[in-house]
């Protein structure tokens, strides 16, 4: 079952619930079709235990409506601009957009464990709304890797990880980008990400010294896209950053990463000379 577009389903079976039973019909149309979904969504989960968040965060959403429904009056039923000002605030964690990543990382690392799938799900409605909003997609990588379990659900560990590289690379926000990658280094060959937003991560990662991993990802990307010859480039390209920078032992690392993976490279030779020129280097120091 393809995944639904909750933007459109929940306000559509709102009015459609309006126009069959009235002003009750707003909270009892969204209810039924959440319902309905899960259902549906629950029978896929059985096969597919990766998608268990989707069922997870439609029951979520079921409940919370439910909540709203119970606890409403004929005042907030007169009024929905009464009623808005009296609901309790969202549970998200986020709170400021302008966030750094080690600062969405601590609030994660505060909810409470009886709240945590709660911001995740208030994240994901975030991300509902806007799609684009990176540190909502940040916050709901981090909040997923803490609920996941490790031997389990890794499609949507990593679909979330993935997602929020791609939007934060998209969006301008390369710190928050580098700085789920650095969460999910560990199943980094496992992450979901086009050759594009490869080579985008790895520039961001070079741009910020983190040479290895830059290495890793731009080289990665070029591979994934079929072109060997770019992909040794991309490795010459760091080695040679490294090397201007002072770092001769990483450029050597990387220098031998080359050899070793293609020895019949048509760069070997200038390869070889660099790796003599970089090993003088360290004899000297």
């Amino acid at each position: 079952m393809d995944r639904p577009n909750w933007k459109v389903l929940l306000p559509a079976s709102a009015g459609a619930g309006f126009l069959l039973v009235g002003f009750w019909g707003l909270i009892l149309g969204p209810i039924a079709a959440v319902a309905f979904v899960s259902a549906r969504s629950g029978k896929q989960d059985a096969e597919n235990g990766a998608d268990d968040e989707a069922g997870r965060l439609a029951a979520y959403m079921a409940e919370a409506a439910k909540g709203e429904l119970s606890r409403a009056d004929p005042r907030k039923a007169a009024s929905p601009a009464i009623a808005a000002a009296d609901a309790p605030p969202a549970p998200m964690v986020a709170g400021s957009r302008k966030s750094t990543f080690d600062e969405i990382k601590q609030r994660v690392a505060q909810v409470d464990a009886a709240r945590a799938f709660e911001a995740l799900a208030a994240t994901r409605l975030a991300l509902l709304d806007n799609g684009r909003d990176a540190h909502a997609a940040t916050e709901a990588a981090l909040l997923t890797k803490r609920l996941a379990p490790a031997n389990g659900q890794a499609g949507a560990r990593l679909r979330a990880a993935a997602n929020a590289i791609g939007v934060s690379l998209a969006g301008g926000h390369a710190p928050l980008a580098r700085g789920v990658f650095s969460e999910f280094i560990a199943e980094r060959s496992s992450l979901p990400l086009a050759p594009p937003q490869w080579e985008a991560l790895g520039r961001a990662l070079l741009g910020q010294g983190d040479l290895m991993e830059a290495a890793w990802a731009m080289h990665a990307g070029a591979l994934m896209a079929g072109d060997r010859a770019t992909a040794q480039k991309r490795l010459i390209e760091v080695a040679g950053k490294a090397a201007e920078g002072g770092q001769s032992a990483v450029a050597l690392k990387l220098y031998g990463a080359l050899l070793a993976k293609y020895p019949e490279s048509q760069y070997a030779d200038f390869v070889r000379a660099n790796v003599k020129a970089e090993q003088k280097k360290l004899g000297k120091a």
